[in-house]
């Protein structure tokens, strides 16, 4: 997959501006508070359809204007494609593939595939686990449609078994409708945990062998906090839980169990990485994560996503930087810095400033 163009009009801090990517390696170079984080979240935005930082469609519409577009050319397998994103602080986002328009966000999610790394993605294994769970599902719903429709459907039945447990606490004569959500969430939350137990077994070993090429010495381990058990279903696991936990439930009014409560764990050398690793060695682990995620969507759909690093370089020493940029040449991959590291790999330099491409 290659991105060939970005066209941003009045998105952020761009009036209106085109920028052509190279393959491999393009530096995107400029001072601080130029554009270049946001030409990144442009691209991101046009594979997701919402902003790394959870900004609001308003507050990426450039100031003093009440519309903006980001329009982009790629070439996959299938083809050349673009993809339009019109933004209008009066209106919904609207969206075009193809200049066809597109009635639902699920139709844009895994057209254009990224993997997009940022400083802020030390949240990955820092944070709260909703981080993690949403790495899993942005990162599988770009290659498994199904997925992403299981993760809608659970959504909504979560929030109506919710809504019945809060009212129970006082009127119990809604017991039968608990009974009739219960199933239907335990039966669509067993096909979202199967998926993920899957995908963490593609990425641990890919993602155990990258990290252990950059730092040399490290061992990395990857487990899902749901753990098979044997001679039993999911479904017969997460019936018996549910039962036990029923009165819990009653009480506090709302659902204890199921996906949208699971994390991840992430270890090196045996010890839990959240608590016992260094800053330095958390970025490498978060790090790692995106590189990985490459190759397990590339072995899913036989092409590698556009690799996205915002302002990974500064935080990495001498010998990791060069490792990293290794790997990168694989890919065509985007890179943000301020100042191009000395190497000899063959690359494409953007300088922005202030919006516009010098």
């Amino acid at each position: 997959m290659k991105i060939n163009s970005v066209k941003l009009n009045n998105f952020r801090n761009y009036a209106l501006a085109e920028i052509f990517f190279n393959d491999g390696l393009n530096f995107i170079v400029g001072k601080n508070a130029q554009g270049k984080t946001n030409l990144l979240e442009s691209i991101y935005i046009s594979s997701v359809g919402k902003s790394p930082k959870n900004s609001k469609d308003k507050q990426i519409i450039k100031f003093g204007e009440s519309k903006a577009k980001i329009d982009i050319n790629f070439l996959t397998n299938a083809g050349k494609k673009n993809i339009e994103i019109y933004l209008d602080k009066q209106n919904k986002k609207s969206i075009k593939i193809n200049k066809l328009n597109v009635l639902k966000l699920t139709e844009l999610v895994g057209c254009l595939s990224v993997v997009y790394f940022s400083p802020d993605e030390l949240k990955l294994i820092k944070e709260v686990p909703e981080d993690r769970r949403t790495f899993l599902d942005i990162s599988i719903s770009q290659f498994d449609k199904n997925y992403l429709y299981n993760l809608i459907k659970y959504d909504k039945i979560l929030r109506q078994r919710n809504a019945i447990l809060k009212s129970l606490q006082s009127e119990q004569s809604k017991i039968e409708q608990l009974k009739l959500f219960t199933p239907q969430l335990i039966e669509t939350a067993e096909k979202i945990i199967l998926k993920r137990l899957e995908f963490i077994k593609n990425l641990a070993p890919i993602a155990a062998d990258i990290h252990k090429q950059i730092t040399l010495d490290e061992t990395l381990e990857i487990e899902y906090s749901y753990k098979l058990k044997p001679g039993i279903s999911i479904n017969e696991d997460l019936t018996k839980i549910s039962q036990n936990l029923l009165q819990k439930e009653l009480e506090l009014g709302y659902t204890c169990f199921g996906p949208h409560r699971d994390d991840l764990e992430f270890k090196i050398n045996g010890l839990d990485c959240k608590s016992f690793s260094s800053q330095g060695q958390q970025r490498t682990v978060a790090l790692v994560i995106k590189l990985s995620l490459m190759q397990v969507v590339y072995n899913e759909i036989g092409e590698y996503p556009v690799l996205l690093l915002d302002d990974v370089l500064s935080e990495l020493d001498l010998p990791r930087q060069n490792r990293l940029l290794e790997f990168a040449t694989k890919y065509q991959t985007l890179i943000t810095c301020v100042n191009i590291p000395t190497t000899n790999l063959n690359y494409n330099k953007i300088e922005i400033s202030n919006g516009s491409v010098v």
